[in-house]
């Protein structure tokens, strides 16, 4: 099944509804916006749907969320992706999974290890894909660094810096994050 997803042509539609999305509907207003709001929400849903590698029934899709050109991107049902976030272009996101605003998560970083070049100058070291499993709460202006597994059942308080992975159902807050007890 994998492999079949990987080898998808990216044709027309898929450019449309990127450029539908970044020009026009990630400028929408919020979700949440009284009479509009779940209009604004259903047309983003509708253009990640046409863009995303696998997009499942999701439940909200807020304005702007920054995802690159987004085509290997892996999203569950039933999961909701807050204000403001910024994602990389190939994160897997299981079902049910609440993300909160202003999210960051970083998919590769830059190298330093040579002297002789400035910091800026030297490539990025090789992406990490992150992957946030089933039934997941990320909270709010949470930061997720490259190559990062958010386990099944995992809470992510609001403000964290995850360094690390931890166990299933774990509590996890602080900077850097750390287990705050099991569920």
């Amino acid at each position: 099944m994998d492999e079949m997803l990987n080898n998808r042509k990216i044709g027309l539609c898929y450019y449309f509804f990127l450029f539908l999305y970044y020009i026009f509907a990630t400028h929408l207003p919020d979700s949440y916006t009284p009479i509009i709001g779940k209009w604004c929400n259903w047309l983003r849903i509708v253009c990640v749907r046409h863009i995303f590698l696998k997009c499942g029934k999701i439940y909200t899709f807020n304005r702007k969320v920054k995802f690159g050109l987004g085509q290997d991107i892996q999203i569950g049902d039933f999961s909701g992706i807050g204000a403001n976030v910024d994602m990389p272009h190939d994160i897997v996101i299981g079902s049910h999974v609440m993300l909160g605003r202003q999210t960051h998560i970083f998919a590769a970083n830059h190298t330093f290890d040579r002297k002789d070049v400035s910091m800026n100058m030297q490539r990025e070291v090789h992406r990490k894909r992150i992957i946030i499993e089933d039934d997941c709460w990320i909270g709010l202006r949470v930061i997720i660094l490259p190559g990062k597994i958010i386990r099944k059942g995992s809470i992510i308080g609001a403000g964290a810096v995850v360094t690390k992975n931890f166990e299933e159902y774990s509590v996890i807050g602080g900077n850097p994050a750390k287990l705050i007890r099991k569920r």
